[in-house]
């Protein structure tokens, strides 16, 4: 299990995030009525969607050196 100091995240403006979703499985109707208000917080303008650079698999190392460069901004999700 990787550790992390809370304290060195904080002051680089790092985190680490993980998430379990997988009670929402058999919670379409919920999740469908989050999903309607998402929608209409952007349609509204109430909400925006973060910048989100896509880098595949194969270009693992791209993302790596975006990342370090300091240069990005919003999320980086690698695609397979």
């Amino acid at each position: 299990m990787p550790k992390f100091d809370a304290m060195d995240l904080t002051v680089s403006n790092k985190s680490v995030l993980g998430f379990n979703l997988s009670f929402f499985a058999e919670e379409r109707e919920v999740l469908s009525d989050m999903f309607d208000r998402i929608l209409e917080w952007i349609h509204n303008e109430k909400l925006e969607c973060p910048n989100v650079v896509e880098i595949e698999m194969k270009s693992i190392a791209l993302a790596h050196e975006f990342i370090s460069s300091g240069k990005s901004i919003g999320k980086i999700v690698v695609t397979t």
